[in-house]
């Protein structure tokens, strides 16, 4: 059994990528943060993928949603269209093992099936009967462990997926010294709410999820959610 305490605050535990991708602050990486693996396996039981074999590929990662979605906001970032995604994961190969410039992690380290659920095996690894009291532990302990890797790394720009863990991105990416800003996009028809904050380096923008009913669930809101934060990291 893993020590769940020593593990979860070890460096990019709960992460797809290696230390590599984190970039330096000579050649700062895109960083994407999500709440959780969307998996009902743990990071450390070896069911994800292993980033040091060919797992994590390109191949690989277009199975999941999450991922195309992630694909698409990045070429929107990076001046594609988003029906032009599949292109930009073959011609910038983010997160995969061995390349830089894209990072991708999250808040918290074990996978769940969904933000409300806590399994057994969580359970067991943790020695917390409830997610609530593991979520605590996490913002209390494991969100400064991330924030002293954006002070390590600085990132060029660290994008939170999930407006409702706002307050949770924001002490990740800047500590104590959070003044989110709000603002919006829209895909001509809907508007989507979004928040930012630019304190010195460090640029955080925080987007409604890639899956929810008022998320980025259309191309047209990923590509204006990506022409936006492109336009608050100047990328």
């Amino acid at each position: 059994m893993i020590d769940f305490y020593k593990a979860s605050l070890e460096k990019f535990v709960g992460c797809d990528c290696d230390e590599l991708a984190a970039g330096t602050p000579s050649a700062p990486s895109i960083w994407l943060f999500g709440n959780e693996h969307g998996k009902d396996k743990n990071p450390h039981d070896g069911t994800l993928p292993d980033i040091d074999t060919d797992q994590y590929s390109i191949s690989t990662q277009r199975k999941w949603r999450y991922n195309q979605k992630a694909f698409k906001l990045l070429a929107a970032m990076n001046g594609y269209k988003v029906d032009d995604w599949k292109k930009f994961a073959d011609d910038k190969q983010p997160f995969v093992k061995g390349t830089t410039g894209y990072f991708k992690g999250n808040l918290f380290p074990f996978a769940c099936h969904d933000v409300h659920h806590w399994p057994d095996d969580n359970k067991k690894e943790t020695g917390m009967d409830d997610k609530h009291h593991y979520q605590e532990w996490c913002r209390k302990h494991r969100i400064p462990a991330i924030r002293s890797w954006v002070e390590e790394y600085q990132p060029k720009v660290f994008i939170g997926v999930g407006i409702g863990y706002r307050d949770d991105f924001s002490r990740a990416a800047l500590g104590n010294d959070s003044r989110l800003v709000e603002d919006s996009i829209s895909d001509g028809t809907r508007i989507r709410r979004v928040f930012y904050q630019i304190n010195g380096k460090t640029k955080l923008v925080i987007v409604p999820h890639f899956s929810s009913a008022y998320g980025l669930n259309s191309n047209a809101l990923l590509q204006a959610a990506g022409e936006f934060i492109a336009n608050i990291g100047k990328l």
